[in-house]
């Protein structure tokens, strides 16, 4: 049993009851009661599940979208063409995601929920699909009320018209966006005997009134929740906050009371070394999400500084339009080989860590010692096979899961004390059924992805010219300049 990086324990029985586990202690030593479940766990990996802690469920009908896009322009396409999404809609995406993720052993996603524009239905959709399909999950809706992109613009009198964000998808009022938000966490915030949990989601410093950052701070913190917002992901969200607040987007952040334990902040990659103290000193959590970065042209996010400050680093796919899926092993390795090149390489205990204890870090779950396979913590855990490929040769642990598995190996995975996927089989739904579904939704957009509309491509097109008028971005800075 791995029961976290760098502590390994074997000949154990561990055992779970009321959705945690209750006691860990030598093979045999206390038989199991009478009619309790048993898993035989010879020749297998017991190790805490993992966490995908920043994800966009309604992307699993659009893989592949984009391709060779930087993200402002990708976003535009996404946009775009993709269509508007019923409840339904985001019930099928959202449970498609999951089936992938847990028969994967993923146990817990961070869902950046994004809808055209928000609803309650939007959220009403992807709460049923974790509901059913048994995963741990915050469900963060992603809110915007305007972009300051435009002020950028203006600052160089270039006319971004359709590129704005705000000609692309409607927004609301912030008081409209945060009874929203409140109605949320009054229909669904610890449900399922607290497996879901509701997290506030501005879309970014960037997309968001000062009114709508604070007030879904302040809402984050009464109710005991999280806070998850993209920060500084592209060169150009740098730019924009540098003109809108005269300083970096993170100090922004941290004079409108955004930052602290429960705030988590997806990509972070444009932040200097101010940024970077701001970060670790208000405890607050930084989500890499390496494959999207290197799909989307962005950069990377500093992962060894933060790491050498002492700072908490957990990890995500992203959605599966700029990840191009929901496996986590794989940003795991990525994590694991793409700092090889700066002060602080990351290893792969580190990885580990942050797809584990860092990623329940971003649902705010209070003291108890998630993340970890410890008396006391949520029972949420995998079991891997050790002669799969992956397993097999492996001679040091923490290095071989990193670097070596896929999820390939996974056998059984564990959610609040139930088993949801025996002997890589779900046991909560028809997973051939899910991938149906997506697939008659996939089918259903192809025509305007394939083909999106005039409007979409001129919009795209004014946004590359004004990147490149900008004299730099993430696809043009040297590699000497963005090394971490």
């Amino acid at each position: 049993m791995l029961a976290q990086p760098g502590q390994r324990l074997t000949a154990v029985d561990i055992e779970i009851a009321d959705g945690a586990i209750r006691r860990i202690s030598s093979a045999g030593e206390n038989p199991a009661p009478q009619g309790a479940e048993e898993i035989d766990g010879a020749g297998l990996l017991a190790m805490p599940g993992l966490v995908n802690a920043h994800s966009h469920s309604p992307e699993n009908c659009l893989r592949g979208v984009g391709e060779g896009l930087l993200l402002e322009p990708w976003l535009l396409r996404m946009f775009g063409s993709s269509g508007l999404y019923t409840a339904e809609d985001h019930y099928v995406n959202a449970m498609a995601g999951a089936v992938e993720m847990l028969l994967l052993g993923v146990t817990t996603v961070v869902d950046h929920l994004w809808m055209t524009p928000p609803s309650l239905d939007g959220v009403a959709g992807a709460v049923r699909a974790y509901e059913e399909v048994g995963i741990r999950a915050g469900v963060a809706p992603l809110m915007n009320d305007c972009d300051f992109t435009g002020e950028l613009a203006d600052a160089i009198e270039f006319d971004l018209g359709p590129a704005l964000m705000s000609e692309q998808v409607r927004f609301l009022e912030p008081d409209d966006l945060l009874a929203q938000f409140e109605e949320a966490v009054s229909r669904w915030h610890g449900s399922s005997d607290g497996r879901i949990r509701i997290l506030a989601g501005p879309g970014g410093v960037q997309w968001c009134s000062d009114e709508l950052l604070g007030g879904l701070a302040d809402a984050a913190r009464n109710h005991g929740t999280g806070l998850h917002i993209h920060l500084l992901e592209t060169f150009l969200q740098k730019a924009v906050c540098e003109k809108r607040f005269g300083r970096s987007g993170v100090a922004a952040l941290e004079d409108l009371g955004v930052l602290g334990p429960n705030c988590s902040l997806p990509h972070s990659v444009w932040i200097e070394e101010e940024d970077i103290d701001r970060i670790v000193a208000t405890d607050s959590i930084v989500v890499h999400n390496p494959a999207a970065n290197l799909r989307l042209g962005s950069g990377r996010c500093p992962v060894g500084r933060l790491h050498e400050r002492g700072g908490r680093v957990a990890v995500g796919t992203d959605g599966s339009a700029s990840s191009d899926n929901q496996n986590l092993w794989e940003m795991v390795k990525l994590a694991a080989l793409i700092h090889n090149d700066g002060p602080r390489w990351v290893s792969g205990a580190d990885a580990i860590t942050m797809a584990t204890t860092a990623g329940h870090g971003v649902l705010a779950p209070g003291d108890r010692p998630d993340g970890r396979i410890v008396e006391g913590a949520v029972a949420d855990l995998i079991l891997l096979d050790q002669s799969a490929d992956g397993l097999a040769g492996v001679q040091m642990l923490e290095a071989g899961l990193a670097l070596s598995e896929s999820g390939r190996s996974v056998r059984h995975v564990i959610v609040d004390g139930r088993v949801v996927v025996r002997d890589g089989r779900l046991t909560t739904v028809d997973a051939d059924a899910v991938r149906s579904a997506l697939r008659e939704q996939v089918e259903r957009r192809r025509r305007d992805v394939e083909a999106p509309p005039a409007s979409t491509g001129d919009a795209m097109s004014r946004m590359n010219t004004f990147i490149r008028s900008l004299g730099e971005s993430a696809a043009t800075v040297s590699s000497q300049d963005r090394r971490r």
